[in-house]
């Protein structure tokens, strides 16, 4: 009797198995992720392709990919203290990243970066390029962007010194950013015009050039 007892329960939990994975199998890739702890130490990150980064600052370094990267076109990888993020699948790959500081922020072909919260760096370059989009709110005491191609930026936040390229048909939006300091060379027109308007403030001091 007890015999047939334990081959029932066993019966019972081996269907259950099935089931769970079955249903994890069919579900969606994006509910899976994946956790990267081995990040340690990163002052720059590099991101392109089919990617959204979410960045938030974190004492404890660390990158959770929102797929099951491993299987596509996709990858993830520290090289020194850069930290490389791309994939060309045709679905976008979230990954978010759990940094303490950086100095660079590289984004480029369609990839996009935003900041959960505000990030604060003594100082931070960040370039855009092809059809890239950054949103990104910070605290630097030296902050440096060059947005070319179609990219398109939005920064908020505040500086002490600010430098900025814009390429002609790159869009730069400030409007929530303050710097007491500030260079924009711009071959944009239009985004000249609001350049100088955002810097029309007591207390920044703009440098225009064409």
């Amino acid at each position: 009797m007890k015999s047939a007892i334990k081959n029932l329960l066993a019966i019972i939990l081996t269907v259950i198995i099935s089931l769970g994975a079955t249903s994890i199998s069919n579900g969606k890739e994006a509910n899976k992720v994946t956790v990267l702890t081995a990040i340690k130490n990163i002052s720059k990150l590099n991101v392109s392709g089919n990617v959204e980064v979410i960045l938030i600052q974190s004492p404890t370094e660390s990158v959770k990919v929102y797929d099951n990267y491993y299987s596509k076109n996709a990858l993830v990888q520290q090289k020194n203290d850069e930290l490389r993020i791309s994939s060309f699948d045709k679905e976008t790959l979230t990954v978010v990243v759990y940094a303490n500081s950086l100095t660079e922020i590289t984004v480029a072909d369609n990839a996009i970066v935003k900041t959960d919260g505000k990030f604060s760096t003594l100082s931070l370059a960040i370039t855009l390029k092809d059809r890239a989009k950054a949103n990104l709110n910070t605290n630097t005491i030296d902050l440096s962007t060059n947005v070319s191609g179609q990219a398109n930026l939005t920064i908020s936040g505040s500086s002490s010194d600010y430098n900025a390229v814009i390429g002609s048909v790159a869009t730069l939006n400030m409007d929530k950013f303050t710097a007491e300091s500030s260079s924009i060379q711009s071959k944009n027109q239009v985004m000249a015009k609001k350049a100088t308007v955002v810097n029309e403030l007591p207390t920044a001091d703009a440098l225009l050039t064409f």
